[in-house]
Protein backbone atom coordinates (compact mmCIF):
# COMPACT_ATOMS: atom_id res chain seq x y z
CA UNK A 1 0.00 0.00 0.00
CA UNK A 2 1.02 3.20 -1.10
CA UNK A 3 0.60 6.09 1.66
CA UNK A 4 0.58 9.63 0.29
CA UNK A 5 0.00 12.40 3.03
CA UNK A 6 -1.76 16.26 1.48
CA UNK A 7 -2.47 19.22 2.85
CA UNK A 8 -6.21 19.86 1.75
CA UNK A 9 -4.94 23.58 1.11
CA UNK A 10 -2.54 21.35 -1.45
CA UNK A 11 -4.68 19.05 -3.39
CA UNK A 12 -4.79 20.07 -7.41
CA UNK A 13 -6.92 18.31 -9.96
CA UNK A 14 -7.92 14.88 -9.78
CA UNK A 15 -6.97 12.66 -6.95
CA UNK A 16 -5.48 9.10 -7.51
CA UNK A 17 -6.63 7.02 -4.57
CA UNK A 18 -8.62 4.65 -3.36
CA UNK A 19 -9.08 5.20 -0.02
CA UNK A 20 -8.69 9.01 1.71
CA UNK A 21 -8.56 9.62 5.51
CA UNK A 22 -9.58 13.45 5.87
CA UNK A 23 -8.43 14.45 9.31
CA UNK A 24 -9.35 16.97 11.65
CA UNK A 25 -8.70 16.81 15.24
CA UNK A 26 -9.70 19.78 16.46
CA UNK A 27 -12.96 19.65 16.22
CA UNK A 28 -14.81 18.60 13.48
CA UNK A 29 -14.27 14.90 13.37
CA UNK A 30 -14.30 14.49 17.22
CA UNK A 31 -17.94 16.43 17.30
CA UNK A 32 -19.42 13.93 14.17
CA UNK A 33 -19.15 10.61 16.25
CA UNK A 34 -20.27 12.29 19.37
CA UNK A 35 -23.31 13.56 17.44
CA UNK A 36 -24.24 9.93 16.24
CA UNK A 37 -23.13 8.28 20.54
CA UNK A 38 -25.73 11.33 21.38
CA UNK A 39 -28.44 9.71 19.35
CA UNK A 40 -28.78 11.46 16.30
CA UNK A 41 -30.05 9.32 13.64
CA UNK A 42 -28.50 11.10 10.48
CA UNK A 43 -25.48 13.18 10.24
CA UNK A 44 -24.71 15.11 6.94
CA UNK A 45 -22.07 17.20 6.18
CA UNK A 46 -22.49 20.40 4.08
CA UNK A 47 -20.06 22.21 1.52
CA UNK A 48 -20.64 25.63 2.99
CA UNK A 49 -23.03 27.67 5.74
CA UNK A 50 -25.10 28.52 2.82
CA UNK A 51 -25.84 24.82 1.42
CA UNK A 52 -26.25 23.51 5.00
CA UNK A 53 -29.65 26.33 5.49
CA UNK A 54 -30.83 25.06 1.76
CA UNK A 55 -30.84 21.47 2.63
CA UNK A 56 -32.88 22.03 6.48
CA UNK A 57 -35.37 24.17 4.58
CA UNK A 58 -35.65 22.20 1.34
CA UNK A 59 -34.78 18.54 2.19
CA UNK A 60 -34.90 17.84 5.96
CA UNK A 61 -37.03 20.40 7.87
CA UNK A 62 -36.20 19.65 11.22
CA UNK A 63 -32.42 19.34 10.76
CA UNK A 64 -30.42 20.84 13.42
CA UNK A 65 -27.62 22.80 11.99
CA UNK A 66 -24.19 22.86 13.10
CA UNK A 67 -20.96 24.95 12.83
CA UNK A 68 -17.66 26.34 13.77
CA UNK A 69 -18.56 29.96 13.46
CA UNK A 70 -18.76 32.16 16.65
CA UNK A 71 -22.17 33.86 15.83
CA UNK A 72 -24.74 32.51 13.66
CA UNK A 73 -28.08 32.51 14.70
CA UNK A 74 -29.44 29.47 12.01
CA UNK A 75 -26.71 27.36 13.21
CA UNK A 76 -27.58 26.01 17.00
CA UNK A 77 -25.27 23.83 17.66
CA UNK A 78 -21.87 24.67 17.95
CA UNK A 79 -18.29 22.63 16.69
CA UNK A 80 -17.54 21.97 20.47
CA UNK A 81 -17.23 18.15 21.29
CA UNK A 82 -17.73 18.65 25.24
CA UNK A 83 -20.90 20.50 24.33
CA UNK A 84 -22.31 17.68 22.01
CA UNK A 85 -21.33 15.21 24.27
CA UNK A 86 -23.55 16.22 27.20
CA UNK A 87 -26.68 17.35 23.95
CA UNK A 88 -29.62 15.02 23.76
CA UNK A 89 -30.22 14.26 19.82
CA UNK A 90 -32.06 11.05 19.84
CA UNK A 91 -33.61 10.96 16.74
CA UNK A 92 -31.95 14.03 15.05
CA UNK A 93 -30.97 15.03 11.69
CA UNK A 94 -27.48 17.45 12.25
CA UNK A 95 -26.22 19.03 9.13
CA UNK A 96 -22.50 19.94 9.74
CA UNK A 97 -20.48 22.47 8.10
CA UNK A 98 -16.91 24.04 9.38
CA UNK A 99 -13.52 25.90 8.25
CA UNK A 100 -11.84 22.71 7.64
CA UNK A 101 -13.33 19.60 8.45
CA UNK A 102 -16.33 19.41 6.41
CA UNK A 103 -14.87 21.22 3.73
CA UNK A 104 -11.76 18.58 3.59
CA UNK A 105 -14.27 15.87 3.30
CA UNK A 106 -15.88 18.07 0.22
CA UNK A 107 -12.23 17.97 -1.66
CA UNK A 108 -12.14 14.23 -1.82
CA UNK A 109 -15.55 13.18 -1.85
CA UNK A 110 -14.81 11.89 -5.82
CA UNK A 111 -12.32 9.03 -4.00
CA UNK A 112 -14.19 5.75 -4.06
CA UNK A 113 -13.71 5.63 -0.24
CA UNK A 114 -13.45 8.59 2.41
CA UNK A 115 -12.99 7.84 5.58
CA UNK A 116 -13.69 10.96 8.56
CA UNK A 117 -10.83 10.86 11.36
CA UNK A 118 -9.37 12.05 14.71
CA UNK A 119 -7.95 10.39 17.87
CA UNK A 120 -11.21 9.40 19.55
CA UNK A 121 -11.34 7.08 16.17
CA UNK A 122 -7.78 6.40 15.32
CA UNK A 123 -7.75 2.35 15.83
CA UNK A 124 -11.03 2.02 13.90
CA UNK A 125 -9.95 4.10 10.98
CA UNK A 126 -6.95 1.83 10.84
CA UNK A 127 -8.82 -0.87 11.01
CA UNK A 128 -11.39 0.47 8.04
CA UNK A 129 -8.49 1.34 6.28
CA UNK A 130 -6.82 -2.30 6.52
CA UNK A 131 -10.00 -3.66 5.35
CA UNK A 132 -10.75 -1.78 2.06
CA UNK A 133 -6.98 -3.01 1.39
CA UNK A 134 -6.24 0.07 -0.93
CA UNK A 135 -3.26 0.55 -3.45
CA UNK A 136 -3.07 3.93 -3.05
CA UNK A 137 -4.29 5.32 0.78
CA UNK A 138 -4.51 9.61 0.83
CA UNK A 139 -4.02 11.01 4.27
CA UNK A 140 -5.48 14.74 4.23
CA UNK A 141 -4.76 16.96 7.49
CA UNK A 142 -7.29 19.82 7.46
CA UNK A 143 -5.85 22.09 9.61
CA UNK A 144 -1.93 22.22 11.52
CA UNK A 145 0.28 20.10 13.64
CA UNK A 146 -2.48 18.73 15.61
CA UNK A 147 -4.03 16.65 12.23
CA UNK A 148 -0.29 15.56 10.70
CA UNK A 149 0.16 14.10 14.36
CA UNK A 150 -3.04 11.80 13.89
CA UNK A 151 -1.53 10.88 9.75
CA UNK A 152 1.93 10.32 11.45
CA UNK A 153 0.62 8.05 14.23
CA UNK A 154 -2.03 6.09 11.35
CA UNK A 155 0.85 5.49 9.12
CA UNK A 156 3.15 3.63 12.46
CA UNK A 157 0.07 1.64 13.39
CA UNK A 158 -0.43 0.68 9.33
CA UNK A 159 3.21 -0.34 8.78
CA UNK A 160 2.38 -3.56 10.92
CA UNK A 161 5.23 -2.32 13.42
CA UNK A 162 2.72 -3.82 16.15
CA UNK A 163 1.15 -1.66 19.41
CA UNK A 164 2.20 2.19 19.01
CA UNK A 165 2.23 4.46 22.12
CA UNK A 166 -0.15 7.25 21.35
CA UNK A 167 1.39 9.24 23.66
CA UNK A 168 3.72 11.44 22.16
CA UNK A 169 1.46 12.10 18.96
CA UNK A 170 -1.05 13.57 21.51
CA UNK A 171 1.18 15.59 23.23
CA UNK A 172 1.70 17.49 19.58
CA UNK A 173 -2.16 18.05 19.84
CA UNK A 174 -1.72 19.89 22.90
CA UNK A 175 1.11 21.89 21.61
CA UNK A 176 -0.21 23.07 18.48
CA UNK A 177 -1.80 25.83 17.97
CA UNK A 178 -5.30 24.84 17.17
CA UNK A 179 -4.37 22.56 20.75
CA UNK A 180 -3.32 25.61 22.99
CA UNK A 181 -6.33 28.32 20.75
CA UNK A 182 -9.21 25.50 21.84
CA UNK A 183 -7.63 25.10 25.37
CA UNK A 184 -7.67 29.50 25.60
CA UNK A 185 -10.29 29.40 24.18
CA UNK A 186 -12.52 27.20 26.63
CA UNK A 187 -11.50 28.86 29.56
CA UNK A 188 -12.88 32.33 28.23
CA UNK A 189 -17.19 32.55 27.83
CA UNK A 190 -16.93 35.46 25.87
CA UNK A 191 -16.19 32.13 23.09
CA UNK A 192 -19.42 30.37 23.33
CA UNK A 193 -18.89 28.08 20.63
CA UNK A 194 -15.99 26.44 22.43
CA UNK A 195 -16.50 24.57 25.62
CA UNK A 196 -14.29 23.99 28.23
CA UNK A 197 -14.01 20.42 28.06
CA UNK A 198 -13.24 20.79 23.62
CA UNK A 199 -9.84 19.82 24.44
CA UNK A 200 -10.03 16.99 26.98
CA UNK A 201 -12.77 15.27 24.35
CA UNK A 202 -9.93 15.88 21.88
CA UNK A 203 -7.91 13.33 23.43
CA UNK A 204 -9.24 10.94 24.26
CA UNK A 205 -7.88 8.04 22.44
CA UNK A 206 -10.06 5.57 20.75
CA UNK A 207 -13.20 6.63 22.40
CA UNK A 208 -15.05 5.18 20.00
CA UNK A 209 -14.85 1.45 18.49
CA UNK A 210 -15.99 2.83 14.86
CA UNK A 211 -14.76 4.61 11.55
CA UNK A 212 -16.61 7.23 9.75
CA UNK A 213 -17.22 6.84 5.80
CA UNK A 214 -18.66 10.17 4.47
CA UNK A 215 -20.89 8.77 1.87
CA UNK A 216 -22.28 11.33 -1.01
CA UNK A 217 -25.89 12.05 -1.11
CA UNK A 218 -28.60 13.56 -3.68
CA UNK A 219 -28.91 17.57 -3.20
CA UNK A 220 -24.49 17.58 -3.08
CA UNK A 221 -24.36 16.83 1.31
CA UNK A 222 -22.13 13.88 2.50
CA UNK A 223 -23.83 11.52 5.04
CA UNK A 224 -21.78 9.95 7.81
CA UNK A 225 -21.94 6.04 8.07
CA UNK A 226 -20.00 3.85 10.86
CA UNK A 227 -18.20 1.17 9.52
Amino acid sequence: MEILTRHVNDLQGPIEADVAVVIDVVRAFTVAPWCLARGAERLLLAPGADAAVTARDERYPDALLLTDRHVDLRFPLPNAPGRIAREDLSGATVIQVTGNGTRGAHAVSAVPAVLCASFVTAAATARAVRALAPTRLLLVPTEGDEDVALADYLIAMLDGAGQVDPAAYLERVVRSDAGRECAEKGADPANPGVDPDDLRRCLEIDAFDHALQAVPQEGGLLAVATR
